[in-house]
């Protein structure tokens, strides 16, 4: 299954961007398989297509999976939510994005009044091949009923096949994958410069609005300390709801206005506009020192980085 994902991943063995969404969906079929969930593929009730269902713990619950050169739209979900609401009450939804999702999307749907529609990247299916997709879906089905969440990364559970280092470690929690990259960047950058950096774990929360619920997950599986980081977008002055998490090594940075003006952009919308593998290279021009100096917040959490 792993080296099937990996040529999906790499366009290998003749696969192309228009046939790899039909590839994945019958190499998800499989992955379902393994897991005794008894999936089944396309199906049209009424003309309305839906790409798939399966069954889990005794309950069925439809699913679409998308792989899209661009980020999947918020209206792709809730075209696929629309589907779920029309059908029997109490029905649940697995959506799956291999392309990520559009910003602001995932933010969309949680303050929905009906949450009906679980939310998977590709981190959750990667983790899925070793796991199995039932371990996946079933932690992330909890945590949705427990927290009204979404989208809960799989990822928030430690990997029990690694050792972990000494000391206490850090997860931190980014609204976007581009955030990820610089804060991985900025840790990177302290220990080619000899400072000792702590264990670090970043995940992305695709959005502002479920950061407290991925915060407190992580804190309660992971253990350690963990660090929510937001823009604040010229407006946002906390992290909502993460004040109502007492007791727990949870802290937060908001950027003021935004964490990419570190790299020197105007915007985040001129961030988007370099390819991703440059921000390394970006991050790596930085002067840590002399940021740390003038920046409150990078300051804060240069020192929260550092070991």
């Amino acid at each position: 299954m792993r080296q099937e994902l990996d040529d999906l991943l790499a366009l290998r063995n003749g696969i192309t961007p228009q046939t790899r969404g039909r590839r994945f969906e019958g190499w998800l079929n499989r992955l379902l398989s393994q897991s005794n969930l008894a999936p089944r593929t396309a199906f049209r009730p009424d003309g309305e297509e839906v790409d798939g269902s399966f069954v889990h713990g005794h309950r069925t619950y439809l699913l679409e999976a998308k792989w899209l050169k661009d980020e999947v739209p918020a209206s792709a979900i809730y075209q696929f939510k629309g589907k779920v609401d029309g059908k029997l009450v109490g029905t649940i939804g697995a959506f799956i994005s291999m392309s990520g999702y559009s910003q602001d999307a995932v933010d969309a749907l949680r303050v929905g009044k009906n949450l009906n529609v679980i939310l998977f990247d590709r981190g959750d299916i990667d983790l899925a091949v070793r796991v199995g997709f039932a371990e996946v879906f079933g932690f992330k089905l909890r945590q949705a009923a427990e927290k009204g969440e979404v989208f809960i990364p799989y990822e928030v559970v430690p990997d029990s096949d690694v050792v972990p280092s000494p000391g206490v470690p850090l997860t931190v929690v980014v609204e976007g994958p581009g955030d990820a990259s610089i804060i991985r960047g900025i840790a990177q950058n302290l220990s080619r410069s000899g400072t000792p950096t702590r264990d670090l774990h970043v995940i992305v929360a695709h959005g502002v609005m479920g950061m407290s619920h991925i915060a407190e997950a992580a804190a309660q599986a992971r253990g350690g300390d963990v660090l929510a980081i937001a823009d604040s977008d010229g407006h946002l002055t906390t992290i909502p709801h993460l004040d109502m998490l007492q007791g727990q090594n949870i802290e937060s940075i908001i950027v003021d206005p935004w964490i990419e003006k570190w790299l020197g952009f105007s915007s985040p919308a001129e961030a988007r506009q370099v390819p991703r593998r440059e921000i390394p290279h970006r991050v790596a021009k930085i002067d840590v020192a002399d940021l740390a100096a003038r920046d409150l917040e990078f300051g804060r959490l240069i020192k929260i980085l550092s070991a």
